[in-house]
């Protein structure tokens, strides 16, 4: 069900980091002009703050967040891979010093997948198996435990979108809360280390069911390429994102 550009971009690219760090006449280095949506909804502040952005993240979202239209708030973006020094692979090599176009280059009809049966036939009955390889997902429950804030941390809120049955968070992390919002209700029952879900279908209503600066971390691992309006998406992530928030996408 992997939308025609998950397909072009099928290639495995590397956990990576971005720092985007923004204000209101930032120049831009790596990406020329943010989103003007998000310049509506931070226009009220005078300086947007720092968010972190990981996984396919980077230099993928930097694409989709810089050409989605033109804006005047700039800022810094910088790459950090998770592989080895010394060590690129040929996507990684593509992505160095990229000029990306000025208008975001994809028509909607881009994002058509080859079956367009509603996703929530497929998802209408639990599947309690696991997507990534054991070793995958050793390496992402070890990245979450140096990212994560410490278990009961006071005050601090966690949204794992595209959620299921297994989060793949360190064994026993807790918060006051954690959500879930997925495509099956068993499945996200089944999660332990949910404190409240929500189901809802992104590719039919983007638009997220939290309040502006709700979430201080965003999980959204093995599945934004099943996304089929990553930019509203995106948009959205941005706006419930605490200031100085965690992006991790992969």
């Amino acid at each position: 069900m992997a939308s025609r550009l998950a397909a072009t971009l099928h290639q495995r690219l590397p956990i990576s980091a971005g720092v985007c760090t923004a204000s209101v006449a930032f120049t831009v280095d790596s990406v020329p002009h943010f989103s003007k949506s998000l310049k509506k909804l931070k226009g009220k502040r005078r300086v947007v703050p720092r968010r972190l952005v990981l996984g396919l993240g980077a230099s993928f979202w930097a694409q989709f967040m810089s050409m989605s239209a033109s804006g005047g708030i700039g800022g810094k973006f910088l790459v950090a891979s998770a592989r080895q020094q010394g060590a690129s692979s040929p996507v990684e090599q593509i992505l160095k010093n990229v000029e990306w176009p000025e208008q975001f280059p994809f028509k909607e009809e881009d994002f058509q997948r080859f079956d367009e049966t509603p996703d929530p036939i497929f998802y209408e009955a639990p599947r309690f198996v696991t997507h990534i390889d054991d070793q995958a997902i050793a390496a992402l429950t070890k990245y979450y435990s140096k990212v994560f804030p410490p278990s009961n941390t006071a005050g601090v809120s966690i949204l794992d979108m595209c959620s299921s049955w297994v989060s793949h968070f360190p064994a026993g992390y807790k918060q006051d809360r954690v959500v879930g919002l997925g495509m099956n209700e068993e499945e996200l029952k089944r999660n332990p280390v949910l404190t409240e879900y929500a189901v809802q279908d992104l590719n039919v209503n983007p638009k997220l069911p939290f309040e502006d600066n709700s979430f201080d971390i965003i999980t959204n691992v093995v599945s934004v390429d099943y996304l089929t309006k990553p930019i509203d998406v995106f948009k959205e992530m941005c706006r419930i994102l605490k200031p100085g928030g965690l992006a991790i996408m992969r």
